[in-house]
């Protein structure tokens, strides 16, 4: 593994640590509050009827589409998106159960159930989008120029679908945050082990 990987893996694992003392400590509003203003600072219905379709693009069925679409084009490669779906919801699932933070009350804009921290669609989109962009990137199939929009686009929507999470008042900032950090850390380690065997 590069050293890159290991520098950030090991700073990830920092960001996460501190959410998790601050959690334990009962601190984590400082930082949701002051986040959760600033992403909604310009709440209104079009921009919540845009986030509401954005944030499906986050989802454990939209995840499934996803690698589906890859195991089309694709089949043993498709294959490893899917276990890295579940391996990413395995260990959102365990983690919610230990830490069963509630979900925000009063501000959702949308309905959603089960435990908020750490963000599963932060989580998967981290996990997920950022193995495509993996993918992608090592792929000789298409043009320099097609993979650049392509890992863009893909880019802006790991960034979009986590702050919609916030804006629609089912997470918490340090929810997104924290499934962002597992998600990241897991990535790295997951498209090191990918590449070794030569599947991607």
């Amino acid at each position: 593994m590069s050293k890159r990987k290991i520098v950030g893996i090991t700073l990830l694992s920092i960001i996460f640590i501190t959410l998790v003392v601050l959690f334990y400590m009962d601190k984590l509003y400082i930082i949701d509050d002051y986040a959760y203003n600033i992403i909604t600072k310009y709440k209104g219905n079009s921009l919540t009827n845009i986030f509401k379709i954005i944030t499906m693009c986050g989802g454990f069925i939209f995840s499934l589409i996803l690698s589906d679409i890859v195991l089309f084009f694709n089949k043993k490669k498709g294959i490893y998106f899917f276990i890295n779906v579940f391996i990413i919801l395995g260990i959102n699932t365990v983690l919610k159960y230990i830490f069963m933070r509630e979900r925000p009350i009063g501000i959702n804009l949308i309905n959603e159930t089960g435990y908020s921290f750490p963000s599963a669609h932060s989580m998967l989109t981290i996990g997920l989008y950022g193995l495509l962009i993996f993918y992608i990137y090592r792929t000789k199939n298409h043009s320099k120029t097609t993979k650049i929009l392509t890992i863009f686009i893909i880019s802006f929507l790991m960034i979009c679908i986590p702050i919609t999470r916030v804006y629609l008042g089912v997470h918490y900032f340090s929810d997104v945050l924290a499934g962002a950090c597992l998600s990241g850390i897991w990535l790295m380690i997951y498209s090191e082990y990918l590449k070794r065997k030569s599947i991607m």
